[in-house]
């Protein structure tokens, strides 16, 4: 998946149409929200997402067209369908530079929903650390995705669908709960 600098995205915000992650994540899934367009910042960014693996790699471009590093997101295997990917995010991520160095992103918030029954326990805890881990290892070996691929990518528009960027209408979505998000 491609996104370009300011391409429209959806975006949940509360009723009030305040973004959602400045609360807790678990009001932030048992409160009434509203998808609403938003845009992508502050980079061009390169998702792929493996069948079946428990990540997706980001590569990321600055305004100046220059490699900006790789963004490891620890999540669920996506489930795809016709409209898209849903994706079941982990919390926890690591940021890995250019030169491979890397560090760990958001570990306060992947402390505070383990073991809470809305997200995961202790044992999934340390089965998501170590996909980070594996990955991490694989960047600081220099192995793919950390190897140079892609990191000169730029999308081809003419292989784009028609409808890649046409703008979404806010839609609501009432009393959404954390029971569909909840560990299956």
């Amino acid at each position: 998946m491609g996104m370009r600098t300011a391409n429209v995205t959806v975006r949940r915000t509360a009723l009030d149409g305040i973004p959602t992650r400045s609360p807790p994540l678990r009001d932030e899934l048992t409160m009434p929200t509203l998808l609403q367009p938003g845009f992508w910042q502050p980079y061009r960014t390169l998702m792929v997402m493996p069948p079946g693996a428990a990540h997706s790699i980001w590569w990321s471009w600055g305004a100046n067209g220059a490699f900006a590093g790789w963004y490891i997101n620890l999540e669920a295997p996506v489930d795809r369908w016709a409209g898209g990917v849903d994706v079941q995010d982990h919390a926890l991520d690591v940021l890995v530079a250019p030169d491979r160095s890397w560090v760990w992103k958001d570990e306060d918030e992947f402390a505070a929903q383990t073991g809470d029954p809305l997200f995961w326990d202790l044992d999934d805890a340390a089965q998501i650390r170590a996909e980070g881990e594996r990955l991490i290892a694989c960047a600081e070996r220099g192995e793919f995705p950390f190897d140079g691929t892609w990191c000169d990518f730029q999308p081809d528009p003419a292989s784009l669908p028609y409808w890649w960027d046409t703008p979404s209408r806010g839609l609501i979505v009432a009393n959404s709960t954390a029971t569909s998000i909840a560990k299956k």
